[in-house]
Parts: structure tokens; sequence; C-alpha cells
């Protein structure tokens, strides 16, 4: 396995324990004889420790994985290109992995939502922000480690819904997240953009796009 973006989502699914057997004996015999790949699986436990820590432990349904497979792969089909905004790149082969099991680990921990979104950077990386709507239309959106926010700047939440060309604000996110009553539709865009002090004047973005992601549902 050659390719960067498939060996991190492997070390992702590692550190998650979402691997199947198969995969769960290749990632072990890499992790003894590769040290790069082993440290990319400390890395990921490092960053995923924090998240454990967000909810109490809960039961979920029987059929949540299946749930979660077919609900992210319908978003990443569905993604609105915008003109400064690309979720799935080239060079990144693994996001859609990592952003599954990310988003399973997150819903196994929590009253379970009827949608989920898995915020990526626009900029490559492996930091992300997790996004999960609870019936009622209660969004929350979670950071899976720290995030750094410029002096005299804030984060500001989107949401640019299927067939629409402008985002309304969902107000300034702080930079350890947020929870908000914001009902939204399957397959709306959720963005993050960089603002001044305040969030925009503009009712627009005025700043850089730095996260993004879709909703999906999870029937």
């Amino acid at each position: 396995m050659s390719d960067p973006g498939e060996r991190d989502a492997l070390a992702a699914e590692y550190a998650l324990g979402a691997l199947d057997h198969d995969e769960w004996q290749e990632a072990q015999r890499l992790i003894a004889r590769d040290p790069a790949f082993a440290r990319a699986v400390a890395v990921w436990e490092q960053h995923l420790a924090p998240m454990a820590a967000l909810a109490d432990p809960a039961d979920p349904p029987a059929d949540l994985w299946g749930r979660i497979d077919t609900a992210t792969a319908s978003a990443n089909d569905n993604v609105v290109p915008l003109r400064r905004v690309r979720w799935w790149q080239a060079g990144t082969a693994g996001a859609l992995a990592i952003a599954a099991s990310l988003a399973a680990f997150i819903v196994l921990r929590q009253s379970e939502p009827t949608h989920v979104a898995v915020l990526a950077p626009i900029a490559g990386g492996t930091a992300v922000l997790l996004a999960t709507e609870a019936p009622g239309g209660h969004l929350t959106v979670r950071p899976n480690g720290t995030i750094a926010v410029p002096p005299g700047k804030d984060l500001e939440l989107w949401a640019l819904a299927k067939g629409e060309t402008k985002p309304r604000s969902l107000g300034v996110l702080p930079a350890d997240g947020r929870t908000l009553i914001a009902p939204l539709a399957p397959d709306t865009q959720l963005l993050v953009s960089l603002e001044p002090r305040g969030g925009s004047s503009t009712g627009q973005p005025t700043g850089p796009v730095v996260y993004g992601g879709t909703l999906a549902r999870l029937n």
C-alpha cells in the first residue's frame, strides 16, 4: 500500500477499531515493520482520544454501520461544487473512509442523530469537524482536536441548501464547537469560513472557506 491517503485512512480506521479481520492483520504487519505507519496510528489515537469524553457510551442500533456507509457514500456522490470549495480532491483517496469512521465514532457515543456530516479542511490535512443533527434540529459541531483561530478572527458556520447559490449564516462557531437549533435538509452543505471578530457583516462569507462537508441522512 503505497498511496499516502490510503495508508492514513488505514491508520485512522485501525485506531478506531473499524477494520475487519484481514485489514486488522494487515495493519498489524505494517505497525511491526513500518515505523512511519506506526507513528501515524499513534497520531490518530492521540487525535481521537479526546472525542471519547464527548458523550457517555450507548448501544447503537444493529444496522447503524450500514446506514453510515450508505449516507456518507451518498453525500460524496451529491456534493455541489462551488468555485472556491472542492471537498474530495485528488490525492485524498482515503478521505471518505476516514470520514465514515470518524462519523461512526461519534454516533456510537451519542443519542442517535438523524443526519451526519464530516467537515474536512479545504487545504488538506487530517483534522476535521464532525456535525450531527438530532431530532428537533439540534445541530452539534465538534472538532476532533485543537483548532487554532488567528487573533482578531472568528470561525463562522454556514448552510448551503441543495439548489441554492448563497449560504445562510448559522452564527459564529467557537473553536471548541457549538450546539444550536438549525433544522437542515439532507444534502445541505455545511461550510466554515474565517471571518473578522464577531462574524461576517455582509450576510455572506468574506474570508476563506476553511472547512466543508455535506449533511447526509442516516436512513
